[in-house]
């Protein structure tokens, strides 16, 4: 596979971050951001406010983290596994802990019958243990948003893992393990196909395309609905300081028509649609401000230049700050947008974290 690369420039100290897909923004002003960085080939996580790291090969089958100086461009290898994280069944969705102790994977394994199955591994300093293992899926589907994607992740005090991908015939729910033994403390419903860990400490929410209300859970309390809550099933993320959901909706679950962006506040338990126009993939960037892609419909379904569902985006992309509601488009430099860059685009990371 192709090296990890990072391209940056110089950063002045101390601004807000925001990494959109593989792009990294300096977003003290949301409207007007400055591209620092672009990351390729890898898995990337934020670190402090003048460094990353990212996840590369080591040897045949291992995996080792690089901290990444934004402003030096200076690099020193901080961590490694004997298992690999990028080139897996999940994609480039490997997990790891800050410190680096503690790393997870998927890989494919077939069982005695001859099925393919995916087992999940994880690595708690010093050895590499089996979780568990599931049926591999099918994973097709003629779908704007594709199926749900595999979830591996960390809780943010690195003592829970959260783990799966329940979707096709015989799907196998979300489950949840402690890292310091490998015991595995909650099993969800295949329904709840998404899961993020809270900013802190180690609640989750568990949502789902087809399910009802968002959950959340803990280790302490189980599991509870959230009031005022509804399913959040796309591009799904929380604010730098946890306080809010961003998430992205049909107007109809049935008929992808009409699309629109939406924020949950975790505080007072409402919903909130932030514009009656359609748009789609809301997220934030920083507290109180999300970014979001204005959506239009297409003339022609099923053609080259207009999909089965109707509506696509525009390339344009729009901010609001949530206190005021007002909506403007997002002026990027020439060739720092998302789009002109290819870089991805999805739930963000932040520094700071508020």
């Amino acid at each position: 596979m192709p090296a990890p690369n990072a391209r940056c420039v110089a950063k002045p100290a101390g601004g807000p971050m925001a990494l959109v897909g593989q792009a990294l923004y300096d977003v003290a002003d949301p409207v007007h951001p400055r591209l620092l960085c672009q990351v390729s080939n890898t898995v990337t996580h934020l670190y402090t406010g003048d460094t990353f790291q990212y996840i590369r090969r080591s040897g045949d089958t291992g995996t080792e983290v690089v901290l990444h100086s934004i402003g030096s461009g200076n690099e020193s290898v901080v961590a490694g596994w004997p298992i690999k994280l990028l080139e897996t069944p999940f994609g480039k969705v490997g997990a790891w802990t800050t410190e680096g102790n503690a790393a997870a994977t998927a890989v494919q394994a077939t069982d005695p019958a001859g099925n393919q199955m995916i087992q999940i591994l994880l690595f708690s300093q010093p050895s590499t243990k089996m979780l568990y293992e599931f049926f591999e899926p099918l994973t097709d589907c003629i779908c704007r948003f594709g199926l749900a994607t595999p979830v591996l992740a960390f809780s943010p005090d690195g003592q829970y893992l959260v783990a799966g991908w329940p979707i096709g015939k015989g799907a196998s729910g979300l489950r949840v393990f402690k890292v310091a033994d490998g015991t595995s403390l909650a099993t969800f419903d295949v329904s709840y196909d998404f899961a993020m860990w809270d900013r802190t400490g180690h609640r989750l929410y568990v949502s789902g395309r087809d399910a009802g209300p968002a959950h959340s859970w803990t280790p302490e309390d189980g599991w509870s609905v959230l009031a005022g809550a509804g399913a959040w099933p796309y591009f799904t993320g929380l604010s730098p300081d946890g306080s809010q959901v961003a998430y992205t909706a049909y107007l109809d679950p049935a008929n992808s028509a009409d699309i629109r962006v939406y924020v949950y506040d975790l505080t007072s338990h409402t919903t909130r649609s932030l514009t009656d126009q359609m748009r789609s993939e809301v997220i934030f960037v920083k507290n109180r401000w999300v970014w979001y892609l204005e959506e239009a419909k297409c003339e022609s379904p099923g053609t080259s230049t207009c999909p089965p569902w109707g509506t696509q985006p525009t390339g344009k992309v729009f901010v609001m700050d949530l206190t005021t509601g007002v909506e403007t488009p997002v002026v990027f430099a020439a060739g720092e947008s998302p789009t002109s860059l290819q870089s991805g685009w999805g739930p963000a990371e932040f520094w700071p974290n508020s």
